[in-house]
């Protein structure tokens, strides 16, 4: 197994650079593997290779237009297609004709993890803030020993930050915060991700959901994507009417979002680092493909997230058990070595 290491579009403080698949390469057969974005035309130098291809943007690579992100020019240029999303594997194979695309987990080198270490924080969440939601579970954390660490800017959702000359001023003036209300929640900022797992590990709780908001001004581009009402995946989108272009009008500005499943990768870190992985509750749970409720992972109910975190504080050492349950199953099933053993290693 060859893997691609040109052309990549990803920065290295990703999750995904931190698998270390490279260690098992010279294990498995004779095909070129890629793990992460990277520029499609190297696929014309490529043509006769066989090429198995882990896709973390599925489904939401279906939200935009551009023909880069979405690929679909280059959809059968892979020989296999590993995907997080399970209803887009099965849409997908099914519109095509194939077993192409597997439903995978995000892969990660326990080696590169913290030790286990005595808790100094509460709760922890690690991302943006994509919908009001989020905010108002940012806003609930933050009356706890928080940490908020923040990959970039806040409250991305909203129509006025995202104006082009609102985002001009940002950069010019970072220092006029009311342009980003969010922002006075954060308390670590572009980070090394290894050190975010080390705040991880001191950490009683880690916040995860698996949901990529979809925003009123995707609706267009999902809809324009031949089949798309066959995906589970959009099954809770509005279905499209004379009034949809003034309705997305007016939801656009107010900043609405829809829920699409995604699976995060903040579960297996959190499982990796010794933390409870506290996850939201919604329509479709795929988290549970890989971690059993109340024995590897605990839910919040939407809205009633302050009255468990204080009900997990009160009964600590009954969660610990938890926590030690997710972090053996992490070890047994979720690791590069075993990503390799299941989808990469006896590949035909």
């Amino acid at each position: 197994m060859e893997i691609l290491t040109a052309g990549i579009k990803y920065p290295k403080e990703w999750v995904g650079s931190f698998t270390n698949m490279n260690k098992f390469a010279h294990l498995a057969g004779d095909f070129l593997y890629i793990e992460t974005r990277f520029k499609l035309k190297l696929l014309e130098k490529l043509k006769g290779k066989k090429i198995v291809y882990m896709d973390m943007e599925e489904p939401n690579r279906f939200f935009v237009k551009d023909p880069e992100f979405r690929r679909e020019e280059y959809e059968y240029y892979f020989y296999k297609i590993l995907t997080m999303c399970p209803f887009t594997a099965t849409w997908l194979n099914k519109r095509q004709g194939s077993n192409r695309r597997m439903h995978v987990f995000y892969p990660i080198d326990p080696e590169l993890g913290p030790p286990e270490m005595g808790k100094k924080y509460d709760i922890i969440y690690s991302g943006g803030i994509y919908s009001d939601w989020l905010f108002d579970d940012l806003k609930t954390i933050s009356k706890f020993n928080y940490k908020f660490v923040a990959y970039n800017g806040v409250l991305t959702y909203k129509f006025l930050p995202n104006l082009y000359i609102v985002k001009k001023i940002k950069q010019k003036f970072p220092h006029l915060k009311f342009l980003e209300k969010g922002a006075r929640y954060i308390t670590d900022s572009n980070i090394p991700h290894l050190e975010k797992w080390k705040i991880m590990a001191q950490t009683k709780i880690t916040i995860v959901h698996n949901i990529v908001p979809c925003y009123a001004s995707n609706l267009v581009n999902i809809y324009n994507t031949e089949g798309w009402q066959d995906n589970e995946a959009f099954s809770l989108l509005p279905r499209p009417n004379f009034f949809t272009s003034i309705t997305t009008f007016f939801n656009q500005l107010r900043g609405k979002t829809y829920i699409v499943p995604q699976l995060k990768s903040r579960a297996f870190e959190a499982a990796l680092c010794h933390s409870l992985i506290l996850c939201r509750r919604d329509q479709f749970n795929i988290i549970e493909n890989f971690f059993e409720p109340e024995k590897e992972f605990v839910y919040y109910e939407p809205g009633k997230l302050e009255e468990k975190i204080r009900e997990i504080l009160s009964n600590w050492s009954v969660y610990e058990l938890v926590i030690e349950n997710a972090h053996k199953k992490f070890l047994a099933e979720y690791t590069t070595e075993k990503f390799f053993e299941k989808y990469l290693k006896n590949l035909e």
